[in-house]
């Protein structure tokens, strides 16, 4: 293949009739879905665990350097976050910082003119980052938008590094070496997308908590579409009504749930409803289904130091009832960096299970296939990577939470994905 030229259809018209097609499958579900109102502040502090693998390499034309690790990073993360989802308008963002030791180990190797050096390495010191990101979707009508999304980050580390191995000079002279250094790196890059869209992902957490609570408190009773969506609309309006730096009053909250419910429906609520009302603060909970495109760029102060390209995305999420969510990604991105072009895909295919108001669970599988583009007479083979996942979350209480994921890259060769494990458990308190 890598020699008889390359068409970009071959894989872009296949991926797009496959997404077409699951599309087309979709059933509607029975809910009244114009409720799509979401706003919500939450200010997060806690702690995080996390393992990965990771690599970095810079190249010039006399020299690599090349590192190869197995990150295990523990840190204290204080993260605001925000969204505010209305009709004419999807906006979120999001703020965190945080601080903490990591120690890792893998390879690494430096080339040049000179020399030849290869070895293992391990190293353990102390990281901080920082994340700022901005997300605003804006609607020219219901189904019509333009998108903008922008995300910087920064990381600076300060680690004894020892290393050993062995180096190969011009004259094939073998030195052997073991070093000890204390070394301080700085991180950094940015991400801007824009674009334009079709379609709308609705928020559908206040439906899902007017379902589920008429449904727990009121057993037997049929409750129809536009009932639910009424319940749902007080919910958003009692909800919308919080204030992040302030806090909210949970006992007012439920005496403004408790009466609606009696003096328009007509229903006596029981006093246990509070204990659910504290929780089933899950981020957003879609319906529906966009088409997106546009350009992209990326800098980052290593090399590949500044990607552009543009992509194709189609989105559809499925809410089946209370428990069950379905959720559809397909993603295709055009990469372009000095002289070499590569063509990837992000197909997500993931089903989230919530037990109650208190537990979410999420499982699926990615595809990450990639293909090396050196101009359409040099065409590198297909690279299949799978990466299997899943992920809890829990709310201990109306403040606690609990968030565990972890997955595992599966890839044919190291191109576009680095294989093996990926693991974070965050244990944090929250105000909303």
């Amino acid at each position: 293949m890598s020699k008889q030229g390359f068409n970009i259809s071959r894989i872009v018209l296949p991926v797009l009739l496959f997404i077409l097609s699951f599309g087309a499958m979709a059933q509607e579900n029975g809910l009244n879905n114009e409720v799509v109102s979401y706003k919500k502040g939450e200010l997060n502090s806690g702690v995080v665990f996390d393992l990965s693998n990771n690599r970095e390499e810079l190249r010039t034309d006399e020299t690599r350097n090349y590192e190869e690790q197995t990150i295990i990073n523990a840190r204290y993360r204080f993260e605001n976050k925000y969204w505010n989802l209305l009709d004419y308008k999807q906006e979120q963002w999001n703020a965190s910082f945080e601080v903490g030791p990591f120690g890792g180990f893998g390879e690494w190797i430096d080339s040049s003119g000179v020399a030849d050096s290869k070895g293992d390495q391990y190293s353990y010191g102390v990281r901080a980052a920082g994340n700022v990101g901005y997300k605003y979707r804006f609607y020219y009508d219901p189904k019509t938008y333009t998108i903008i999304d922008v995300n910087a980050w920064g990381r600076y580390d300060v680690f004894k590094q020892n290393s050993d191995g062995k180096s190969l000079d011009t004259l094939g002279v073998v030195t052997l070496f073991d070093n000890s250094d204390i070394k301080g790196r700085l991180r950094y890059g940015f991400n801007v997308t824009a674009g334009w869209g079709i379609g709308r992902l609705s928020p559908m957490n206040h439906l899902m908590t007017a379902h589920y609570l008429l449904e727990k408190y009121f057993p037997g009773r049929i409750f129809s579409d536009l009932e639910i969506a009424r319940f749902a609309q007080v919910i958003a309006e009692v909800k919308h009504e919080r204030n992040v730096q302030n806090g909210h009053d949970k006992e007012s909250e439920v005496e403004a749930i408790k009466q609606f419910l009696k003096s328009e429906m007509f229903l006596a609520t029981p006093e246990t409803i509070y204990s659910d009302w504290e929780l089933g603060e899950f981020d957003p909970r879609f319906e529906g289904q966009r088409i997106e495109f546009g350009p992209f760029f990326q800098y980052y102060n290593q090399e590949p130091d500044f990607v552009y390209g543009g992509y194709f995305q189609y989105e559809n999420s499925k809410y089946r009832n209370v428990n069950w969510n379905r959720n559809l990604t397909a993603k295709v991105s055009y990469n372009r960096y000095k002289k070499r072009d590569w063509l990837t895909a992000d197909l997500n295919i993931g089903w989230s299970y919530y037990s109650n108001l208190k537990n979410q669970f999420d499982f699926g599988v990615r595809y990450n296939p990639g293909i090396r583009i050196d101009g359409f007479d040099d065409v590198g083979p297909l690279s299949h990577n799978f990466i299997p996942y899943v992920a809890w979350f829990t709310q201990l209480n109306s403040k606690s939470r609990v968030n565990l994921n972890f997955a595992w890259r599966i890839a044919d060769d190291e191109q576009f994905v680095l294989p093996g494990p990926e693991f974070s458990l965050a244990i944090y308190r929250s105000r909303y």
